[in-house]
């Protein structure tokens, strides 16, 4: 019997889904609420969805890995520095980046882009470096595969795909109103199983975070130290604090992060939306730390790989079937809730983005017709996409350098790096030269990228030092088109 309640768990959360998916296609009629939903859903459940997109995959499961390798240095940059720097740029940038948005209708980020700054060609261009997104797609594949195929013994590659087919088909369906409907569900899950987590390290911490700590350092003193010099991603106070701090604050620039906004009503729900999302989100960080608590509880094994750390720790005596089974499932909802926000992205981009302005060009259709138009070609290019990233994440699954992270921080960190300084200055400057936008941009782009692939100072293998170095550079870039060459 206890072999079948995590089967029976996902089964009937796949009925759920299916029933929510059913009722999102009958309200998704066009593009418009398609891409942004009704807009008349309580700014709770858009907040709940938020947190839940800011979290995926890679809290649950990837950056605990990371932090059962590297100790308390990896919670520190990734569970301390990232969530101050999220929590700050929320706060600072939602209500003027929604006002604005308001004002042009946007229903996407390079949309919002390219009306702020008057500029087809800008909206055209985040258009197409969007796809960086896909990156993300395989690290969400990835783990939750890790995790699945191992607690049901399946096959990764079949769970892989029944993983990718069943969310890509509901949001190619159902768009913005099945993504916020789901995204509630999957929160109050992903809550739960937050929660079961947090309780299994109750006895690592019987004598504080300094017991635990002793604890870390009689495994490997390295491992209870602030930095950690044998470490590719934590060797000093600059990779542990600054960059995942600088991190932080551009990751909330992500196209499936700030649209959420995009979903409110007016301006008196962005004071419910963030403090709802705030709070979840900084319980669901608090999750990182269970990588310290998996690598004492498999002290006595080999070091896994860190992709397979908490999926590891997932099979051992801690847990019985039915927390075992509400932790697993907490980590698909994980899964899927920030994989459903960059399906819509990618999905709402194509339609608006880029079909949309190539069929305005051509004579003879109303514009309700190239609208549906545009939204078929975005479905189709949501299905394009899912067939690359299920072969990419195969490649990852089974030929990983250190982890599928680094892959996919590569990829995202080159995209947030971009768009950082257009959300920036067109939410607090006035008078943007589309010419600034442009050079500040790609100065991001050639940085990070640049620094990577050339291995460019030691640094070079850790994008959030990459990244960092490229937000430092489009912000100086920007300032000085923007006001050093005003004429």
């Amino acid at each position: 019997m206890d072999s079948l309640i995590l089967p029976l768990f996902i089964v009937i959360y796949v009925l759920v889904i299916a029933v929510i998916a059913f009722i999102a296609v009958k309200k998704s009629k066009d593009l418009e609420t398609y891409s942004v939903g009704t807009r008349n859903v309580n700014p709770v459940w858009i907040g709940i969805a938020l947190a839940a997109n800011m979290v995926s995959v890679a809290t649950f499961v990837i950056n605990p890995g990371l932090v059962y390798l590297y100790g308390w240095s990896g919670f520190l940059g990734y569970g301390v520095s990232s969530l101050i720097g999220i929590l700050l740029s929320l706060v600072t940038v939602t209500k003027i980046f929604r006002k604005i948005g308001d004002q042009h209708a946007a229903l996407t980020l390079p949309h919002w882009i390219g009306k702020r700054f008057n500029s087809e060609g800008l909206q055209r261009f985040f258009a197409v470096i969007s796809f960086l997104l896909i990156t993300f797609i395989v690290m969400i594949a990835v783990g939750v595969t890790q995790v699945v195929s191992t607690s049901l013994e399946l096959n990764p590659i079949y769970v892989m795909l029944v993983f990718m087919v069943l969310v890509f088909g509901y949001i190619l369906a159902g768009g913005a109103v099945a993504h916020t409907m789901t995204n509630s569900f999957q929160g109050i899950i992903m809550i739960i199983a937050t929660f079961v987590m947090l309780g299994m390290a109750v006895p690592y911490l019987s004598d504080g975070i300094g017991g635990l700590l002793g604890t870390l350092k009689s495994i490997d003193p390295v491992l209870a130290e602030p930095v950690n010099a044998k470490s590719l991603l934590f060797r000093d106070y600059f990779e542990v604090f600054f960059s995942n701090f600088m991190v932080g604050i551009a990751v909330v620039m992500q196209p499936h992060i700030m649209s959420k906004a995009l979903f409110l009503r007016s301006e008196r729900d962005v004071n419910v939306y963030l403090g709802t999302a705030a709070v979840i989100a900084t319980l669901f960080f608090m999750l990182i730390g269970m990588g310290l608590i998996s690598r004492i509880a498999l002290s006595d094994m080999d070091l896994v790989r860190p992709d397979k750390a908490i999926a590891t720790f997932l099979q051992t005596d801690a847990f019985n079937p039915w927390t075992r089974a509400i932790v697993v499932l907490g980590i698909i909802c994980s899964s899927i809730s920030t994989l459903e926000g960059l399906l819509l992205s990618i999905s709402s981009i194509t339609s608006n983005d880029i079909a949309l302005y190539f069929l305005k060009k051509k004579q003879g259709f109303e514009e309700k017709v190239v609208k549906a138009k545009a939204l078929t070609i975005g479905r189709i290019g949501l299905i394009v996409t899912g067939v690359i990233a299920f072969f990419l994440s195969l490649d990852q699954f089974f030929n990983p350098s250190l982890s599928v992270a680094i892959f996919a921080q590569n990829g995202v960190y080159g995209l947030f790096s971009a768009t950082f300084v257009p959300v920036l200055f067109g939410s607090f400057f006035k008078d943007v030269k589309a010419r600034t936008i442009w050079v500040a941009s790609i100065s991001a782009l050639l940085v990070h990228f640049g620094m990577y692939y050339l291995q460019l100072t030691m640094y070079h293998n850790n994008p959030g030092v990459t990244v960092t170095f490229a937000l430092l550079t489009s912000v100086v870039a920007g300032l000085i088109m923007q006001f050093g060459f005003k004429k």
